[in-house]
């Protein structure tokens, strides 16, 4: 008997995973475009790599990294091993929101979407 269900629970899910490509289809999203990570103030952020003390990219959860500026110098950003973000208690994180380095906080003026900067490094380095 278990047999017997174990097929035919292999049968259906087999019928539910032929629908699934038109379902889980997630939609385009253009880069350079405003975004927003939800869930910023729990688990919506994998990652971090700063670029410089004025800019960092951020990996969602997702896999989806994103570009963020800051107002002016974030000192210390571009050592920082951790980091925090704050909400204002929305939990997403966006253009208005800010990031905690060292104890010292640091306004965002944008938050965009962005290529993986892993890939754009490895693309820079195959050209030269």
């Amino acid at each position: 008997m278990k047999t017997i269900f174990h097929a035919a629970g292999v049968g259906v899910i087999a019928a539910l995973l032929s629908a699934v490509p038109a379902i889980a289809a997630a939609p385009q999203v253009k880069i350079g475009e405003e975004a927003r990570i939800p869930f910023a103030d729990t688990t919506g952020i994998r990652n971090f790599r700063a670029e410089n003390d004025h800019a960092l990219y951020i990996e969602g959860q997702t896999g989806r990294w994103y570009y963020a500026e800051t107002m002016g110098p974030c000192t210390g950003l571009n050592f920082a091993n951790k980091i925090g973000f704050i909400t204002k208690g929305t939990g997403t994180l966006d253009k208005f929101g800010q990031i905690l380095v060292d104890g010292r906080t640091c306004q965002l003026q944008s938050l965009v979407t962005a290529e993986d900067p892993g890939k754009t490094a490895k693309a820079q380095s195959k050209e030269d």
